[in-house]
């Protein structure tokens, strides 16, 4: 399988394959990121991938949704001129965050578009504003070196036992 790289930023090249979900995936568990970065997905139909789903669905219903960026990017909706990503729980509240960065990142550096962001829990009504500064820059630049080997490596890391192991949808491959 040939892998597509894209020049993202001052100096960081990406894959074609690394997209929003699995940063964010990468995140939580880097395992989790490696089966979806090799194209082994869950079933679609985990409760709950399925209740993300209908709370994604369900919230926001006049915003504009799903606008699709270069087949990497899902960005859920704009609200004021600000992308938006909504979240089912604040749970994972950095990861969604470092999620959005890499969205605003990979904006300004590929689509020259200096945007702002905002996180959207609509379950808990709680929203977060997310400004692109160069500490976040810097921070998405560093993950994005950092992901990438063990993303293209030949096998996944090792899992790691954690309190999010339990709802995982790849609980079973794990540890089953």
């Amino acid at each position: 399988m040939r892998k597509q790289k894209l020049l993202v930023g001052p100096k960081i090249m990406l894959s074609s394959r690394l997209n929003g979900t699995i940063f964010y995936a990468y995140q939580v568990c880097p395992r989790e990121a490696w089966f979806y970065y090799h194209r082994l997905n869950p079933s679609q139909e985990h409760d709950l991938l399925l209740l993300g789903r209908l709370v994604h669905e369900g919230s926001y219903q006049r915003a504009r949704k799903e606008v699709f960026v270069d087949q990497l990017l899902k960005i859920d909706l704009f609200r004021d001129e600000m992308v938006a990503e909504v979240k089912k729980s604040s749970r994972h509240k950095e990861a969604a965050r470092l999620q959005l960065a890499f969205y605003l990142y990979y904006l300004k550096h590929e689509k020259g578009l200096a945007m702002s962001g905002v996180l959207l829990f609509p379950k808990e009504r709680k929203t977060e504003k997310l400004e692109l500064t160069p500490e976040l820059e810097q921070k998405v630049e560093e993950l994005l070196l950092e992901m990438l080997p063990v993303l293209e490596s030949e096998s996944p890391p090792p899992p790691v036992k954690s309190k999010y192991c339990r709802t995982c949808s790849f609980q079973e491959v794990c540890w089953g």
